[in-house]
């Protein structure tokens, strides 16, 4: 049975995988995916060699997405929870993950992107760990980043206090609770870095914050994505900087924060 259900699974993946992927895992999963995937498409020609670090990759759900889209794709993953990697599932030449404890030293070339979501925030030294992902990108290279945004969590945390929740020590969990713009901006400072621009992605409202590990897991997640593609749900995936200033959107609304760092020539 689980033969079968591998192979139903990868045959998903191969021929129709944003579609799979968006209607079987975690929303806010997908739209960090979209963002990630739109920056690189916004920078790179999908007829041109790519390079792609993904650092907590995960069972590396991200390869699928870009993929899909570039034809001269090389993609390598690390990541130190073994129980992810373990799921690894896409059997291809240009796809490849490595088990590394993000926290030590590692270093796998530099690359034309560095895709790294939902990460820095486990890490205690975060400049330690960011430092590593500006020495993994060409001149001219980028790295892509998502965290928590510390707006919103300060906001919703107010009526859903696990939302403020952080561990003391390097346990899997939270070690801070999010970033604000500033703290982005002076990663970038301090590794000579050019923060060419800010997105904030996964807008909620109280019903899917108060929800969110509910419809993260199980018939719950399954149930939520159908209304969502089928736009009875209604969220924006992420937006500018520039534009959520133009159109009004409150920022605090949106839980995460993306950045695209480049490295200049």
């Amino acid at each position: 049975m689980q033969n079968i259900k591998k192979t139903i699974e990868s045959f998903l993946l191969n021929f129709c995988p944003k579609l799979y992927l968006g209607l079987t895992r975690a929303q806010d999963s997908n739209e960090r995916y979209l963002f990630g995937l739109e920056m690189i498409k916004r920078r790179h020609n999908k007829k041109v060699s790519i390079s792609v670090l993904d650092v907590g990759c995960g069972s590396g759900n991200f390869f699928a997405y870009l993929n899909d889209y570039f034809s001269g794709l090389k993609y390598q993953g690390i990541d130190f929870n073994i129980n992810k990697i373990a799921l690894k599932k896409f059997d291809k030449s240009n796809f490849d993950i490595i088990e590394k404890d993000l926290r030590k030293d590692w270093f796998f070339g530099e690359h034309d992107f560095v895709w790294c979501s939902e990460t820095i925030e486990h890490i205690m030294d975060d400049q330690l760990f960011f430092k590593k992902l500006s020495k993994s990108i060409k001149k001219n290279g980028h790295i892509l980043l998502t965290t928590p945004f510390l707006g919103c969590i300060t906001e919703v945390s107010k009526k859903f206090p696990i939302h403020a929740y952080v561990s003391e020590v390097e346990n899997g969990d939270h070690v801070r609770q999010g970033y604000s713009e500033n703290q982005l901006e002076d990663l970038a400072n301090k590794n000579e870095l050019i923060l060419e621009d800010t997105f904030f992605i996964t807008e909620c409202d109280d019903f899917r914050v108060k929800n969110l590990f509910k419809i993260n897991n199980g018939i719950y997640c399954y149930l939520f994505n159908i209304l969502y593609f089928l736009k009875i749900l209604r969220y924006k995936k992420f937006i500018s900087k520039h534009d959520i200033n133009k159109m009004h959107f409150d920022k605090n609304k949106f839980y995460c924060i993306g950045a695209v760092f480049k490295k200049a020539d």
